[in-house]
């Protein structure tokens, strides 16, 4: 089976992610494939096209990879794991019950700052420098007197 062939068959946001990791996999031995002499283009990029077997060690190379894949294109995957994956044991609960609470907790520290009493942000460009309302003052009337001089 050709790579190109398996990944026309992927959503477009998970082929290069796929591609790296059958990479990875042939250089780690995981899985054997040679290269051919055709190329493929996915989202602007060439890849040489790449043959491998189709035999049970394939298959369930590339069915893992597509769940762990999957799962970390969810919006927030930290921690995200597969109910039968946690139910049949070959994921630890404890650990990822603790990564999940670490997740909560750096979720409430990116409360954005609140002005305080006597600062005010001029504009969107400044939003990082605040000024105080009296400094913003006299800028606004220096910029008045500027004009009207003109």
């Amino acid at each position: 089976m050709k790579l190109s062939d398996l990944i026309a068959q992927m959503e477009t946001k998970i082929q290069v992610k796929y591609i790296q990791q059958f990479r990875e996999a042939a250089k780690g031995g995981e899985i054997d494939c040679m290269p051919i002499e055709k190329s493929f283009a996915v989202r602007g990029s060439m890849y040489r096209d790449l043959m491998t077997q189709q035999g049970e060690t394939f298959s369930n190379w590339h069915q893992e990879t597509l769940r762990q894949l999957e799962l970390t294109t969810m919006r927030g995957a930290a921690g995200i794991a597969y109910e039968d994956d946690v139910t049949s044991g070959k994921i630890d609960f404890k650990s990822r019950a603790e990564e999940f609470r670490k997740s909560l907790k750096k979720k409430r520290k990116r409360t954005s700052k609140k002005l305080t009493p006597g600062e005010a942000v001029v504009d969107a460009g400044q939003a990082s420098r605040q000024v105080p309302r009296a400094a913003a003052a006299a800028q606004a009337a220096e910029a008045e007197q500027g004009k009207a001089a003109d």
